[in-house]
């Protein structure tokens, strides 16, 4: 299949726009919808990695316990009881617990908080050294 349709509609949306790439790019994007074929020939190209992506993703998913969305049914089919999610229940619960996260708190609440160590000797005094040397004039040559 030759790119010749799509070419066509890609220098017209350009003559619409002006010669304005980004008002060229909606413009095409707008005719997606309308037309199917343009979308087709522009997609076709990029079908591997479309589909790469999204079976990537639906694997991360299932790697992370998370439900996937069932294909849709016929509408004659029976409609089976959608199983209840509890994510709402437990995304309240998570907030009104008093061993919840806090944002920018690394550490829990149950955790005792981390205690400072103290500097070495060798820090101190090159603080001390570095202290005395800023506070010296320069010598004028």
């Amino acid at each position: 299949m030759s790119n010749e349709y799509s070419e066509r509609k890609v220098s017209e949306a350009l003559r619409l726009s002006g010669n304005n790439t980004a008002k060229a790019r909606r413009q095409i994007q707008a005719w997606f919808y309308e037309d199917p074929k343009l979308l087709l020939e522009l997609t076709r190209p990029h079908w591997n990695g479309i589909v790469a992506y999204a079976v990537d993703r639906a694997v991360g998913r299932a790697m992370r316990g998370e439900d996937t969305p069932q294909p849709r049914e016929d509408k004659k089919a029976k409609k089976a009881p959608a199983k209840e999610s509890n994510i709402g229940k437990e995304m309240l619960r998570s907030f009104v617990s008093e061993h919840a996260a806090q944002f920018g708190h690394e550490i829990s609440r149950a955790e005792a908080p981390a205690s400072r160590k103290a500097a070495s000797q060798t820090h101190v005094d090159a603080i001390h050294l570095m202290a005395a040397k800023s506070k010296q004039k320069p010598k004028k040559r």
